[in-house]
Protein backbone atom coordinates (compact mmCIF):
# COMPACT_ATOMS: atom_id res chain seq x y z
CA UNK A 1 0.00 0.00 0.00
CA UNK A 2 1.85 2.74 -1.12
CA UNK A 3 -0.59 6.04 -1.22
CA UNK A 4 0.82 9.29 -0.71
CA UNK A 5 0.88 10.26 2.85
CA UNK A 6 -2.21 12.26 4.04
CA UNK A 7 -4.51 9.52 2.04
CA UNK A 8 -5.18 7.38 4.95
CA UNK A 9 -3.28 4.30 4.81
CA UNK A 10 -3.83 3.54 8.25
CA UNK A 11 -7.53 3.77 7.89
CA UNK A 12 -7.68 1.03 4.80
CA UNK A 13 -5.55 -1.16 6.76
CA UNK A 14 -8.44 -0.97 10.14
CA UNK A 15 -11.21 -1.55 6.81
CA UNK A 16 -9.41 -4.69 6.00
CA UNK A 17 -8.64 -6.17 9.12
CA UNK A 18 -12.19 -5.63 10.31
CA UNK A 19 -13.57 -7.33 6.94
CA UNK A 20 -11.53 -10.16 7.68
CA UNK A 21 -12.45 -10.84 11.33
CA UNK A 22 -15.91 -11.55 9.80
CA UNK A 23 -14.63 -14.98 8.61
CA UNK A 24 -11.02 -15.33 9.73
CA UNK A 25 -10.57 -15.43 13.71
CA UNK A 26 -6.64 -15.49 13.87
CA UNK A 27 -5.37 -11.88 14.74
CA UNK A 28 -3.57 -9.90 12.81
CA UNK A 29 -0.13 -8.49 13.60
CA UNK A 30 1.18 -4.72 13.31
CA UNK A 31 4.70 -3.80 13.63
CA UNK A 32 5.68 -0.25 13.28
CA UNK A 33 8.27 2.27 14.65
CA UNK A 34 7.56 2.75 18.48
CA UNK A 35 6.56 6.46 18.30
CA UNK A 36 3.47 4.83 16.40
CA UNK A 37 1.91 2.01 18.35
CA UNK A 38 -0.32 4.31 20.20
CA UNK A 39 -1.83 5.72 17.18
CA UNK A 40 -2.46 2.32 15.94
CA UNK A 41 -4.51 1.62 19.11
CA UNK A 42 -6.06 4.91 19.33
CA UNK A 43 -7.09 4.72 15.22
CA UNK A 44 -8.67 0.92 15.50
CA UNK A 45 -10.58 1.53 18.69
CA UNK A 46 -11.75 4.90 16.82
CA UNK A 47 -12.82 3.14 13.53
CA UNK A 48 -14.03 -0.19 14.50
CA UNK A 49 -16.33 -1.32 17.28
CA UNK A 50 -15.47 -4.72 19.28
CA UNK A 51 -11.62 -4.88 17.48
CA UNK A 52 -9.26 -5.76 20.44
CA UNK A 53 -6.07 -4.30 19.62
CA UNK A 54 -3.08 -4.34 22.05
CA UNK A 55 0.09 -3.36 22.53
CA UNK A 56 2.95 -5.50 23.41
CA UNK A 57 5.91 -3.80 24.03
CA UNK A 58 8.40 -2.91 26.41
CA UNK A 59 8.92 -4.48 30.10
CA UNK A 60 5.00 -5.27 30.64
CA UNK A 61 4.81 -7.24 27.29
CA UNK A 62 3.58 -10.71 27.91
CA UNK A 63 5.91 -14.25 27.81
CA UNK A 64 3.17 -16.42 26.60
CA UNK A 65 1.57 -16.49 22.92
CA UNK A 66 -1.19 -17.80 24.08
CA UNK A 67 -1.75 -14.19 25.60
CA UNK A 68 -2.16 -12.50 22.51
CA UNK A 69 -4.40 -14.93 20.96
CA UNK A 70 -6.88 -13.35 23.47
CA UNK A 71 -7.21 -10.30 20.95
CA UNK A 72 -7.40 -9.60 17.12
CA UNK A 73 -4.97 -7.52 16.54
CA UNK A 74 -0.94 -7.00 18.24
CA UNK A 75 0.79 -4.16 17.71
CA UNK A 76 4.30 -3.80 18.09
CA UNK A 77 7.88 -2.43 17.57
CA UNK A 78 10.56 -3.94 14.60
CA UNK A 79 12.86 -4.05 17.90
CA UNK A 80 10.22 -6.28 19.75
CA UNK A 81 9.84 -8.54 16.08
CA UNK A 82 13.45 -8.93 16.45
CA UNK A 83 13.40 -9.72 20.26
CA UNK A 84 10.52 -11.68 20.17
CA UNK A 85 10.87 -13.39 16.43
CA UNK A 86 10.53 -17.17 18.61
CA UNK A 87 7.12 -16.26 20.50
CA UNK A 88 5.67 -14.30 17.16
CA UNK A 89 6.51 -17.34 15.03
CA UNK A 90 4.24 -19.82 17.07
CA UNK A 91 1.06 -17.81 15.78
CA UNK A 92 0.02 -18.03 12.13
CA UNK A 93 -0.99 -14.43 11.65
CA UNK A 94 -3.65 -13.78 9.76
CA UNK A 95 -2.54 -10.49 8.52
CA UNK A 96 1.13 -9.73 9.06
CA UNK A 97 1.18 -5.87 8.29
CA UNK A 98 4.56 -3.37 8.23
CA UNK A 99 3.69 0.13 8.99
CA UNK A 100 6.54 2.62 7.38
CA UNK A 101 7.76 -0.65 5.54
CA UNK A 102 10.78 1.27 3.81
CA UNK A 103 12.23 -0.38 7.89
CA UNK A 104 12.83 -3.27 6.05
CA UNK A 105 14.38 -1.75 2.93
CA UNK A 106 17.92 -3.39 4.16
CA UNK A 107 18.09 -7.27 3.47
CA UNK A 108 20.80 -7.41 5.54
CA UNK A 109 19.42 -6.13 9.23
CA UNK A 110 18.10 -7.98 11.46
CA UNK A 111 14.72 -6.26 11.68
CA UNK A 112 14.23 -7.43 7.64
CA UNK A 113 15.11 -11.17 8.46
CA UNK A 114 13.01 -11.10 11.68
CA UNK A 115 9.85 -9.97 10.33
CA UNK A 116 10.36 -12.15 6.98
CA UNK A 117 10.31 -15.24 9.15
CA UNK A 118 6.75 -14.79 11.22
CA UNK A 119 4.11 -16.99 9.46
CA UNK A 120 0.92 -15.03 7.97
CA UNK A 121 -1.70 -15.53 5.43
CA UNK A 122 -0.92 -12.38 3.77
CA UNK A 123 1.81 -9.34 4.19
CA UNK A 124 1.09 -6.03 3.66
CA UNK A 125 3.28 -3.38 3.45
CA UNK A 126 2.45 0.14 3.79
CA UNK A 127 4.80 2.83 2.86
CA UNK A 128 4.13 6.83 1.23
CA UNK A 129 8.02 6.45 -0.06
CA UNK A 130 8.57 2.46 -1.06
CA UNK A 131 10.93 3.90 -3.48
CA UNK A 132 13.67 5.94 -1.50
CA UNK A 133 17.38 5.89 -3.02
CA UNK A 134 17.66 3.05 -5.06
CA UNK A 135 15.67 0.76 -7.51
CA UNK A 136 17.15 -2.13 -5.43
CA UNK A 137 15.35 -0.50 -2.46
CA UNK A 138 12.16 -2.21 -3.46
CA UNK A 139 13.41 -5.60 -3.55
CA UNK A 140 13.52 -5.98 0.01
CA UNK A 141 9.45 -5.00 0.59
CA UNK A 142 8.90 -7.09 -2.53
CA UNK A 143 10.74 -10.57 -1.31
CA UNK A 144 8.79 -9.52 1.79
CA UNK A 145 5.11 -9.56 0.18
CA UNK A 146 5.70 -12.21 -2.04
CA UNK A 147 8.73 -14.46 -1.22
CA UNK A 148 10.86 -15.59 -4.04
CA UNK A 149 8.91 -14.05 -6.37
CA UNK A 150 11.83 -11.69 -7.65
CA UNK A 151 14.75 -14.17 -7.13
CA UNK A 152 17.60 -13.52 -5.30
CA UNK A 153 19.03 -9.74 -4.30
CA UNK A 154 22.30 -10.43 -6.44
CA UNK A 155 20.24 -11.74 -9.55
CA UNK A 156 17.54 -8.58 -9.16
CA UNK A 157 20.14 -6.24 -9.39
CA UNK A 158 21.87 -8.06 -12.04
CA UNK A 159 18.69 -7.24 -14.36
CA UNK A 160 16.84 -4.27 -12.87
CA UNK A 161 19.45 -1.55 -13.31
CA UNK A 162 19.16 1.61 -11.20
CA UNK A 163 18.43 4.09 -13.38
CA UNK A 164 15.10 5.34 -15.53
CA UNK A 165 15.54 1.90 -17.41
CA UNK A 166 14.91 -0.55 -14.28
CA UNK A 167 12.62 1.95 -12.90
CA UNK A 168 10.57 0.77 -16.79
CA UNK A 169 11.64 -2.60 -16.93
CA UNK A 170 10.39 -3.37 -12.96
CA UNK A 171 6.68 -1.66 -12.99
CA UNK A 172 5.10 -3.64 -14.86
CA UNK A 173 5.78 -6.35 -12.34
CA UNK A 174 5.66 -4.37 -9.23
CA UNK A 175 1.91 -2.49 -10.42
CA UNK A 176 -0.17 -5.55 -9.83
CA UNK A 177 1.42 -6.09 -6.30
CA UNK A 178 0.77 -2.07 -4.86
CA UNK A 179 -2.09 -0.12 -4.72
CA UNK A 180 -0.70 3.78 -4.80
CA UNK A 181 -2.84 6.82 -4.96
CA UNK A 182 -1.74 10.81 -5.43
CA UNK A 183 -2.32 13.55 -3.27
CA UNK A 184 -2.79 15.49 -7.05
CA UNK A 185 -4.66 12.36 -8.60
CA UNK A 186 -7.74 12.56 -6.34
CA UNK A 187 -7.10 16.33 -5.35
CA UNK A 188 -11.34 17.14 -6.01
CA UNK A 189 -12.21 14.14 -3.62
CA UNK A 190 -10.60 15.53 -0.66
CA UNK A 191 -11.37 18.28 1.76
CA UNK A 192 -9.73 21.29 1.60
CA UNK A 193 -8.15 20.74 5.18
CA UNK A 194 -7.06 17.33 6.45
CA UNK A 195 -5.82 17.02 10.39
CA UNK A 196 -3.97 13.98 10.64
CA UNK A 197 -2.89 13.71 15.05
CA UNK A 198 0.29 11.94 15.64
CA UNK A 199 -0.55 10.17 18.81
CA UNK A 200 3.55 9.23 19.56
CA UNK A 201 4.74 6.82 22.67
CA UNK A 202 8.10 7.53 24.46
CA UNK A 203 10.74 5.00 24.53
CA UNK A 204 11.51 3.71 28.08
CA UNK A 205 14.20 5.93 28.46
CA UNK A 206 12.42 8.74 27.29
CA UNK A 207 9.59 7.46 30.03
CA UNK A 208 12.42 7.16 32.74
CA UNK A 209 13.89 10.70 32.46
CA UNK A 210 9.79 12.36 32.18
CA UNK A 211 8.64 10.23 35.59
CA UNK A 212 12.13 12.38 36.90
CA UNK A 213 10.89 15.83 36.14
CA UNK A 214 7.16 14.95 37.11
CA UNK A 215 8.20 13.79 40.73
CA UNK A 216 10.24 16.81 40.66
CA UNK A 217 7.60 19.30 40.48
CA UNK A 218 4.89 16.83 42.85
CA UNK A 219 7.94 17.04 45.14
CA UNK A 220 8.46 20.59 45.25
CA UNK A 221 5.22 21.95 45.01
CA UNK A 222 2.51 19.08 45.29
CA UNK A 223 -0.33 18.87 43.12
CA UNK A 224 -2.37 21.47 44.65
CA UNK A 225 -0.14 24.33 44.33
CA UNK A 226 1.05 23.47 41.45
CA UNK A 227 0.54 26.29 38.20
CA UNK A 228 0.09 25.52 34.63
CA UNK A 229 3.89 27.38 34.12
CA UNK A 230 5.63 24.94 36.70
CA UNK A 231 4.30 22.41 34.12
CA UNK A 232 7.12 24.27 31.12
CA UNK A 233 9.64 21.98 32.49
CA UNK A 234 7.45 19.07 31.14
CA UNK A 235 6.58 20.51 27.73
CA UNK A 236 10.53 21.16 26.98
CA UNK A 237 11.21 17.89 27.88
CA UNK A 238 8.35 16.41 25.30
CA UNK A 239 9.54 18.90 22.81
CA UNK A 240 13.35 17.46 23.07
CA UNK A 241 15.20 15.86 26.10
CA UNK A 242 17.85 18.19 25.23
CA UNK A 243 15.54 21.34 26.13
CA UNK A 244 16.44 20.64 29.61
CA UNK A 245 19.98 19.83 29.01
CA UNK A 246 23.76 21.66 28.37
CA UNK A 247 24.09 18.69 25.50
CA UNK A 248 25.10 19.86 22.04
CA UNK A 249 26.36 18.07 18.93
CA UNK A 250 24.67 14.60 19.40
CA UNK A 251 22.48 12.95 16.96
CA UNK A 252 18.78 14.13 18.21
CA UNK A 253 16.90 11.51 17.01
CA UNK A 254 18.87 9.37 20.12
CA UNK A 255 16.48 8.86 22.54
CA UNK A 256 13.66 11.00 20.96
CA UNK A 257 10.37 9.46 19.57
CA UNK A 258 8.89 12.23 18.69
CA UNK A 259 11.99 13.63 16.62
CA UNK A 260 12.81 10.78 14.95
CA UNK A 261 8.89 10.03 13.76
CA UNK A 262 9.29 13.88 12.43
CA UNK A 263 12.65 12.67 10.14
CA UNK A 264 10.27 10.12 8.87
CA UNK A 265 7.51 12.82 8.12
CA UNK A 266 9.85 14.78 6.30
CA UNK A 267 11.24 11.89 4.50
CA UNK A 268 7.71 11.48 2.85
CA UNK A 269 7.05 15.32 2.45
CA UNK A 270 10.75 15.68 0.86
CA UNK A 271 9.98 12.79 -1.47
CA UNK A 272 6.46 14.75 -2.85
CA UNK A 273 8.63 17.91 -3.53
CA UNK A 274 6.36 19.86 -1.04
CA UNK A 275 6.76 22.57 1.19
CA UNK A 276 6.53 22.01 5.23
CA UNK A 277 5.85 25.05 8.03
CA UNK A 278 7.06 23.38 11.53
CA UNK A 279 5.52 25.65 14.35
CA UNK A 280 7.71 25.39 17.63
CA UNK A 281 7.40 27.38 21.01
CA UNK A 282 11.21 26.71 22.33
CA UNK A 283 14.44 28.56 20.84
CA UNK A 284 16.36 26.25 21.46
CA UNK A 285 14.33 23.38 19.19
CA UNK A 286 15.03 26.23 16.85
CA UNK A 287 18.42 25.52 17.14
CA UNK A 288 18.18 21.75 16.76
CA UNK A 289 16.03 21.79 13.38
CA UNK A 290 18.31 24.45 11.58
CA UNK A 291 21.47 22.64 12.67
CA UNK A 292 20.64 19.40 11.66
CA UNK A 293 17.76 19.09 9.17
CA UNK A 294 19.86 21.04 6.30
CA UNK A 295 22.61 17.96 6.98
CA UNK A 296 20.69 15.49 7.29
CA UNK A 297 17.98 15.64 4.38
CA UNK A 298 20.12 18.42 2.06
CA UNK A 299 17.45 20.81 2.25
CA UNK A 300 16.86 24.48 3.02
CA UNK A 301 15.69 25.48 6.74
CA UNK A 302 14.68 28.91 7.20
CA UNK A 303 13.20 30.56 10.40
CA UNK A 304 10.87 33.13 12.14
CA UNK A 305 10.68 33.78 15.96
CA UNK A 306 10.48 36.72 18.05
CA UNK A 307 13.86 37.69 17.47
CA UNK A 308 13.40 38.35 13.78
CA UNK A 309 13.26 41.50 12.72
CA UNK A 310 9.59 42.69 11.55
CA UNK A 311 10.96 44.32 8.16
CA UNK A 312 12.81 40.96 7.61
CA UNK A 313 10.19 38.52 8.09
CA UNK A 314 8.45 39.02 4.49
CA UNK A 315 11.71 38.80 2.68
CA UNK A 316 12.20 35.35 4.51
CA UNK A 317 8.58 33.89 3.03
CA UNK A 318 9.48 35.15 -0.31
CA UNK A 319 12.82 33.45 -0.15
CA UNK A 320 11.47 30.35 1.33
CA UNK A 321 8.50 30.40 -1.26
CA UNK A 322 10.76 30.68 -4.07
CA UNK A 323 12.63 27.33 -3.31
CA UNK A 324 12.23 24.79 -5.62
CA UNK A 325 11.21 21.64 -4.27
CA UNK A 326 11.20 20.86 -0.47
CA UNK A 327 12.21 23.77 2.04
CA UNK A 328 10.97 24.06 5.90
CA UNK A 329 9.92 27.09 7.65
CA UNK A 330 10.24 27.18 11.52
CA UNK A 331 8.22 29.36 13.17
CA UNK A 332 7.41 30.45 16.65
CA UNK A 333 3.24 30.65 16.97
CA UNK A 334 2.96 33.76 19.04
CA UNK A 335 5.66 35.66 16.55
CA UNK A 336 4.78 33.92 13.59
CA UNK A 337 0.97 32.57 13.99
CA UNK A 338 -1.18 35.82 12.71
CA UNK A 339 -0.37 38.30 9.60
CA UNK A 340 1.72 35.98 7.34
CA UNK A 341 0.43 34.24 4.09
CA UNK A 342 2.62 31.18 3.71
CA UNK A 343 0.61 29.67 0.63
CA UNK A 344 3.58 27.99 -0.53
CA UNK A 345 3.44 25.51 1.99
CA UNK A 346 0.97 22.87 1.72
CA UNK A 347 2.41 21.13 5.03
CA UNK A 348 2.19 22.36 8.62
CA UNK A 349 3.65 20.39 11.90
CA UNK A 350 2.56 21.39 14.97
CA UNK A 351 6.01 20.06 16.60
CA UNK A 352 4.66 20.66 20.19
CA UNK A 353 0.97 21.62 21.17
CA UNK A 354 -0.06 24.95 22.66
CA UNK A 355 -2.86 25.16 25.66
CA UNK A 356 -4.73 27.80 23.33
CA UNK A 357 -6.64 26.55 20.66
CA UNK A 358 -6.81 29.80 19.10
CA UNK A 359 -3.29 30.04 18.55
CA UNK A 360 -2.61 26.75 17.14
CA UNK A 361 -5.84 27.69 14.65
CA UNK A 362 -4.04 31.32 14.24
CA UNK A 363 -0.93 29.18 13.30
CA UNK A 364 -2.57 27.06 11.03
CA UNK A 365 -4.06 29.58 8.78
CA UNK A 366 -0.35 30.99 7.76
CA UNK A 367 -1.19 28.03 5.03
CA UNK A 368 -4.89 27.27 5.18
CA UNK A 369 -6.04 30.33 3.78
CA UNK A 370 -7.09 32.58 0.79
CA UNK A 371 -5.04 31.78 -2.10
CA UNK A 372 -4.48 28.46 -1.08
CA UNK A 373 -4.67 26.35 -4.25
CA UNK A 374 -4.23 22.56 -3.29
CA UNK A 375 -5.07 20.63 -0.12
CA UNK A 376 -3.51 21.87 3.27
CA UNK A 377 -2.18 18.88 6.08
CA UNK A 378 -1.29 19.50 9.55
CA UNK A 379 0.33 16.90 11.82
CA UNK A 380 -0.62 17.75 15.61
CA UNK A 381 2.59 15.52 17.30
CA UNK A 382 2.16 14.64 20.70
CA UNK A 383 2.78 12.27 23.32
CA UNK A 384 0.22 9.91 25.36
CA UNK A 385 -0.11 9.87 28.79
CA UNK A 386 1.52 13.14 29.14
CA UNK A 387 1.21 16.69 30.01
CA UNK A 388 0.67 16.50 25.66
CA UNK A 389 -2.18 14.69 25.83
CA UNK A 390 -3.75 16.73 28.90
CA UNK A 391 -3.11 19.92 26.43
CA UNK A 392 -4.49 17.96 23.49
CA UNK A 393 -7.71 16.95 25.36
CA UNK A 394 -8.07 20.56 26.47
CA UNK A 395 -7.51 21.97 22.70
CA UNK A 396 -10.57 19.19 21.55
CA UNK A 397 -13.02 20.36 24.47
CA UNK A 398 -12.33 24.01 24.06
CA UNK A 399 -13.09 23.68 20.32
CA UNK A 400 -16.17 21.67 21.48
CA UNK A 401 -17.45 24.51 23.79
CA UNK A 402 -16.59 26.78 20.87
CA UNK A 403 -18.54 25.46 18.81
CA UNK A 404 -21.66 24.90 21.12
CA UNK A 405 -21.06 29.07 21.52
CA UNK A 406 -20.70 28.28 25.46
CA UNK A 407 -18.53 31.73 26.78
CA UNK A 408 -18.50 33.54 30.16
CA UNK A 409 -16.13 31.08 31.64
CA UNK A 410 -12.73 32.05 33.42
CA UNK A 411 -11.14 28.89 33.31
CA UNK A 412 -9.39 29.07 36.96
CA UNK A 413 -11.40 25.57 37.81
CA UNK A 414 -10.96 24.28 34.65
CA UNK A 415 -6.83 25.07 34.79
CA UNK A 416 -6.82 23.05 38.19
CA UNK A 417 -8.57 20.47 36.28
CA UNK A 418 -5.47 20.04 34.19
CA UNK A 419 -2.84 20.21 36.25
CA UNK A 420 -3.60 17.55 38.85
CA UNK A 421 -4.36 15.17 35.46
CA UNK A 422 -0.99 15.98 33.67
CA UNK A 423 0.91 15.78 37.33
CA UNK A 424 -0.58 12.39 37.46
CA UNK A 425 -0.68 11.10 34.17
CA UNK A 426 2.79 8.84 33.79
CA UNK A 427 3.50 7.69 30.38
CA UNK A 428 5.15 4.17 32.00
CA UNK A 429 1.70 3.23 32.90
CA UNK A 430 -0.17 0.71 31.24
CA UNK A 431 -0.40 1.02 27.67
CA UNK A 432 -3.87 -0.70 26.60
CA UNK A 433 -6.48 0.99 28.80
Amino acid sequence: LGDEMGLGKTLQVIALITERLRNEKRPSLVVAPVSLLENWRREIGKFTTGVRAYIHHGSKRTGLYTELLNYDVIIISYNTAVSDLAMLRMINWDLLILDEAQNIKNPAASRTKSVKRIPRHTAIAVSGTPFENHVSDLWSLLDFISPGSFGRLTEFEAEISDDVDGARKIEPMLTPLMLRRRVSEVAQDLPERIDVPQVLQMTPFEISQYEEEREKILNEHGAENATLPMLQQLRMFCTHPDLLSESTGEDPTHNCSKYERLCELLEEIIALREKVILFTSYNKMFDILTEDIPSRFGIRVFSINGSTPAAMRQGIIDEFSSVKGTALLVLNPRAAGTGLNITAATRVIHYNLEWNPSLEDQASARAYRRGQTKTVFIYRLFYRDTVEQVINERIEKKRDMFSAAVIGVDGTEENREDIMRALTLTPGGGNNE
